[in-house]
């Protein structure tokens, strides 16, 4: 047996399985980066779940978004707990977009709306206490989307008698 032969085989074998290794991984990355994204839009659907399905949370968006001055104690905490919550939901799309890991199609709607939300006067108020917390490059495109903000189309204005 020549052991020069069997030498060859043995480093052609081992190339085959890196590169098979490698392709496995490459699949496996794509999938979590799927998954990623995926979990990002579902945490959307359920922040907004939680406003419908708890009344009162509902009540106190629509009051902190109008006029988050007016919020005290327990109220300023929970608004404050609910609009980082979707923007920390907002940061994760943004970047997944950035990263060319979101469809275009998704981050349309996306923007969209974090636009008209942006464009309320709590949010600006509450945004200028808390976004220390976000990084530059976040802080950034929210500030832009803020100063570009035409009058908040989201949810109508409460009626004189509300």
């Amino acid at each position: 047996m020549n052991w020069e032969a069997i030498s060859a085989i043995g480093q052609i074998v081992g190339a085959i399985a890196v590169v098979i290794s490698l392709i496995y991984l490459a699949r496996e990355i794509r999938s979590n980066a799927r998954s990623a994204r995926i979990a990002s839009l579902h945490d959307v659907n359920r922040w907004l779940g939680e406003l419908v399905e708890h009344p009162h949370l509902g009540e106190l968006y629509y009051r902190g978004i109008q006029d988050f001055r007016s919020l005290k104690s327990g109220d300023l905490v929970r608004f404050s707990a609910l609009m980082n919550q979707v923007f920390y939901i907002f940061r994760e799309l943004y970047f997944q977009q950035l990263d060319g890991h979101l469809d275009p199609r998704l981050w349309g709607p996306t923007e969209a709306a974090m636009r008209d939300i942006n464009a309320y006067p709590g949010v600006q108020a509450w945004w200028r206490t808390c976004s220390h917390l976000y990084n530059k490059e976040f802080v950034k495109h929210v500030n832009q989307l803020q100063q570009t903000a035409k009058a908040p189309r989201l949810y109508r204005k409460p009626m004189k008698d509300e």
